[in-house]
């Protein structure tokens, strides 16, 4: 057996390979260092317009919620204008209520007043009446008879005119 090792096909080859590895390098190494450069500014870049957009949506979101607390603060107060217009309205309505009461309750005592007058006035007038025509009677009754009629319908005349209370005193 040949126990003997080939330094010089391995030298041959190693020179070989590193010839070759230095010739790739030198035509590779500027395509190669500008797609580094290329690659590294378009991360670069990339990472700026993701800052960019961050801050940009920073801004909006702050926006958003100036806004939105704006509405918020906007639904607040037209719940309370309409909360202060309702009780408004309820209080006009309860005002109109009660005057209309007050009215009702007035008309309603001008009625019973009148009414009252009235059937007072009816009253007196059939007491009168009855009074004339019982007095009409008794003087029928306790006349003589050289009473004339014409004598008595002069006495119902000063009844009726009042008189008669004059000739009771």
């Amino acid at each position: 057996m040949d126990s003997h090792f080939d330094w010089v096909f391995v030298v041959k080859y190693a020179v070989n390979l590193a010839l070759l590895l230095g010739l790739i390098i030198y035509l590779i190494r500027k395509p190669f260092l500008s797609f580094l450069k290329n690659r590294k500014e378009r991360l670069l870049s990339e990472v700026d317009r993701a800052a960019t957009a961050s801050e940009q949506a920073k801004m909006t979101l702050e926006e958003y919620s100036a806004k939105l607390d704006a509405v918020a603060s906007e639904i607040a107060d037209l719940q309370e204008n309409i909360r202060k217009q309702g009780e408004n309205e309820r209080d006009e309505l309860v005002s109109a209520a009660g005057k209309s009461c007050e009215m009702i309750k007035k008309e309603v005592e001008d009625t019973i007043r009148l009414e009252t007058t009235r059937a007072v006035s009816e009253i007196q007038s059939e007491v009168v009446d009855s009074a004339l025509a019982l007095a009409e009677k008794m003087i029928k009754e306790r006349v003589d008879a050289d009473f004339t009629a014409d004598s008595i319908d002069d006495f119902v005349e000063m009844i009726e005119e009042g008189k008669w209370q004059q000739l009771r005193h």
